[in-house]
């Protein structure tokens, strides 16, 4: 079943979902309440400045910015050399005013955006992204992913949500739905003979399902949606329905299964064993 909205896959589209969600961010910053800044996020660690603070540190880094000489050990939440280096970013513009992060976050941006409309600029042009080179198609669907998530972030702390139909929230889904197949054959380690579907509800809707079987003595993951094609008769199916902010934090890793709203028609455990298998962000 296709997804609607659709996702933005070409560079265009993704180019206007990237000013999109920086200008709802732009937008969310300057229209924060008084103690909103120090809010909790659901990021360990992270507070809602630090959330601000954290996308324009990326998106500085993304654009050549040298790694901060800072000293970021000894914080439990940094359990990785990337997790390491996001936090050296982010601590050099932990004590920045959030008005003057807003001020550069959009001068980057806006140096991004001009960069990616010019008529010389190509999709498969090399770039280096956070995990290494990539094309600018590849670092641009990752700054679209990352950049929604961190909106949600913020959104979640302060108790306001939004954009939950926006052509990001529809890339992060399209990315949820392509990582089904691994997620449910080798992390969650579902049987052969076993059927997963997954069912969002909205405002992204959409489905997708995984059939499981077994090529060489390994599982591997089948996707079942080209159109309408349903599961073979003998499989063993099981739905989970949810909707787009459920299965979208829980892919981003920011809420545990067990604090996921969803249902389920068939083995509950399978069920839990697909969620805990569906983080998809680093």
């Amino acid at each position: 079943m296709p997804l609607h909205p659709a996702a933005p896959l070409d560079l265009p589209a993704l180019t206007a979902a990237y000013t999109h969600t920086a200008q709802a961010l732009v937008d969310l910053g300057r229209s924060l309440r008084e103690g909103d800044e120090e809010r909790a996020t659901d990021c360990p660690g992270w507070s809602v400045h630090d959330q601000f603070a954290h996308v324009v540190s990326l998106e500085a880094w993304v654009q050549g910015e040298g790694v901060p000489d800072v000293d970021v050990s000894g914080r439990e939440h940094v359990r990785s050399d990337l997790g390491e280096m996001v936090e050296k970013y982010l601590e050099s513009r932990r004590g920045r005013p959030l008005e003057e992060l807003l001020e550069e976050f959009e001068d980057l941006v806006a140096a991004r955006t001009q960069h990616l409309e010019a008529p010389t600029t190509s999709p498969d042009d090399p770039a280096i992204g956070p995990f290494g080179p990539t094309t600018l198609l590849g670092l641009m669907r990752s700054r679209v992913f990352d950049l929604w998530v961190h909106e949600q972030d913020v959104r979640a702390a302060i108790g306001r949500p939004g954009n939950l139909d926006s052509p990001s929230a529809a890339l992060v889904v399209h990315s949820l739905f392509a990582a089904l197949p691994r997620a449910v054959a080798r992390t969650a380690e579902i049987p052969p003979g076993q059927a997963v579907i997954l069912d969002l509800t909205g405002p992204v809707v959409g489905r997708a399902g995984v059939r499981v079987e077994e090529h060489d003595g390994r599982a591997h993951g089948i996707p079942l949606f080209s159109g309408d094609a349903e599961p073979h008769a003998d499989t063993v199916t099981t739905t989970v329905t949810l909707s787009t902010e459920a299965a979208t934090r829980r892919a981003a890793g920011r809420i545990a299964t067990e604090d996921t709203h969803y249902s389920v028609v068939g083995d509950a455990d399978v069920a839990r064993r697909v969620l805990d298998a569906l983080v998809i962000a680093p």
